[in-house]
């Protein structure tokens, strides 16, 4: 018996011991270096005069998060390479919903009504590996607390990547602003990253176009309504033409919603892509070079701004500490 309680502690010892090892070289491995990317965007953030943009946001200006799932989870070192082995992350699908005066929309959807079906194309793998639940739909939420789903006029997707658009359908009156090389990259593109059922039939296309310059270390950008308060950049590299958002309240809170650029604040924060391992199995950006600098880029915008709140599209930790709908932040 002795020796049989020895040689499972040994066995225990021996797979702990494997794991803070993967975890060691993961993080590694993930752990990003890009010199000449951090020298070029040291020097773009240094022409801001080291304070953040003017913006003259209106009063009535809010935001809410609507959670719409979460995903079946991993272990966190799965889901950035910085992360801990023996802790469990599910990662959570949501949409944000902006009130500005000038127009109600949402950037993203989360899963929408129709996504069990819109999901089941997929192959047993892929269902496996991105399997969700508590599935509560946006246009749900907005239903039971009495707003019609006309009220949403726009629709801005961070990517049309399946977890972000499902809910476009639930909105079919609305304007969907995409840049022509997401739209053309989600056209081209299949499963599971896109899902036709989810945009063949949107009736209402806009596209998105950076006419503005520079905005925080990016080269281009868009005031939306052209007071500041709602500014999206490019984040091409997870998808062609991933956009993030920046947002300022009355308040002067000021937040910046990242995509996937990483799936967790974590990663933006210690410079660490995802796991390598996943990488290579489900070769999840269209330009891992590209995305890899967007990761650093934001990463010095933290350390030179850290009044700004970074929002990873699924990090379900930040997430709660939002407002949820139908409280909203001004």
């Amino acid at each position: 018996m002795r020796r049989s309680l020895r040689r499972m502690a040994a066995l225990l010892l021996g797979i702990f011991g494997t794991l803070a090892a993967l975890s060691s070289l993961t993080a590694c491995m993930g752990t990003i270096h890009r010199p000449e990317v951090e020298r070029a965007t040291a020097a773009r953030l240094a022409d801001t005069g080291g304070s953040l943009p003017e913006a003259h946001p209106p009063q009535g200006l809010g935001f809410t998060v609507l959670q719409t799932a979460r995903s079946n989870g991993a272990q966190e070192a799965m889901i950035v390479s910085s992360g801990n082995w023996f802790k469990h992350r599910r990662p959570a699908q949501a949409a944000v919903l902006v009130r500005h005066p000038r127009g109600l929309f949402l950037f993203d959807t989360g899963l929408g009504r129709h996504v069990d079906e819109q999901f089941a194309v997929n192959t047993w793998l892929d269902r496996q590996f991105f399997g969700y639940g508590e599935v509560n739909p946006a246009a749900d939420q907005l239903s039971k607390a009495g707003w019609q789903p006309e009220r949403i006029q726009m629709i801005v997707p961070s990517h049309m990547h399946w977890d972000h658009v499902s809910g476009l359908a639930d909105f079919p009156q609305a304007t969907v602003w995409v840049t022509r090389e997401e739209r053309e990259h989600a056209e081209h593109g299949h499963a599971p990253g896109f899902l036709h059922s989810q945009f063949d039939g949107v009736q209402h296309w806009h596209e998105l176009q950076f006419t503005q310059g520079p905005y925080m270390g990016f080269a281009r950008s868009l005031d939306m309504f052209g007071d500041g308060a709602v500014v999206f950049v490019p984040l091409s590299g997870h998808t062609a033409g991933q956009v993030g958002m920046f947002l300022t309240l009355p308040s002067g809170k000021r937040y910046f919603f990242t995509g996937d650029v990483t799936w967790t604040i974590e990663g933006l924060r210690d410079k660490a892509d995802r796991s390598w391992l996943l990488r290579q199995i489900l070769h999840i950006d269209q330009d891992e070079a590209a995305n890899q600098a967007c990761i650093v880029q934001i990463h010095q915008i933290m350390q030179r701004f850290p009044q700004l709140t970074v929002v990873p599209a699924h990090d379900e930790n930040v997430l709660q500490g939002l407002p949820h709908f139908p409280s909203f932040q001004e």
